[in-house]
């Protein structure tokens, strides 16, 4: 089930906004958002179940981001081309793969973390540990889950993404890409490759994207970098 991600309303801080070098720069970092915003957006939907989405909208809406992607990456766009391309799945078959006893879990601590065997335990244990720490991000921007969504839900952590494009000179938000995301992928990659689906390829498109984020950083983060 989609649960995207909203403004906390109970903060009612305005995001901050960060002035950019030149007007050339801040066009170019505005381009680039964009097209992230957009391709994050779509990447969300994909991974949620079909009954959820209007499948219909999505493909559109995905047939116009492979074309803004091409010049971006054109491996990125090859990859959604040929996600969309395939079959869709039926409402059972989802059910079956990702919900219920999923053959593959879309919450990513999941596959990282082992299920603690009591209640008293669960709360201690890593995974516990990391929800926490996911959720502690989603406050620092401003955010708040809608509904009874875990944090590391991935069409959940994708959508912050796509939300937070804004801020990617927050180097919190990198900080959640590397290291609350990315460590967590190889694990559901294995899985998706034992099960042989096309979601695979919605895999493949989504590391190109966050690739594509995290090389294409605003002026002013590397800037910061180099004066830690």
């Amino acid at each position: 089930m989609q649960t995207p991600v909203q403004q906390n309303p109970a903060a009612d801080q305005e995001q901050k906004i960060f002035p950019m070098e030149s007007s050339c720069a801040a066009c170019r970092d505005c381009g680039e958002a964009t097209i992230l915003q957009d391709a994050y957006t779509v990447i969300a939907e994909l991974w949620c179940s079909p009954h959820d989405v209007d499948i219909n909208d999505i493909r559109r809406d995905a047939e116009e981001i492979i074309e803004g992607l091409m010049s971006a990456d054109e491996e990125a766009a090859m990859m959604l081309a040929r996600f969309i391309g395939a079959e869709t799945i039926s409402e059972a078959d989802y059910i079956d793969l990702f919900e219920l006893q999923p053959k593959c879990s879309l919450y990513l601590g999941g596959h990282s973390f082992d299920e603690p065997k009591t209640c008293a335990g669960a709360g201690v244990s890593d995974r516990n540990a990391y929800m926490i720490e996911v959720a502690a991000i989603y406050r620092h921007f401003g955010k708040a889950i809608s509904g009874n969504e875990l944090p590391d839900y991935l069409p959940l952590m994708i959508d912050f993404l796509s939300l937070t494009t804004g801020s990617r000179n927050d180097a919190v938000r990198e900080k959640f890409i590397r290291e609350y995301i990315l460590p967590f992928l190889p694990p559901m990659r294995k899985r998706l490759e034992e099960i042989n689906t096309p979601y695979l390829h919605l895999l493949d498109v989504l590391e190109r994207i966050i690739s594509l984020d995290l090389n294409t950083l605003p002026v002013l983060v590397a800037n910061e970098k180099q004066t830690v």
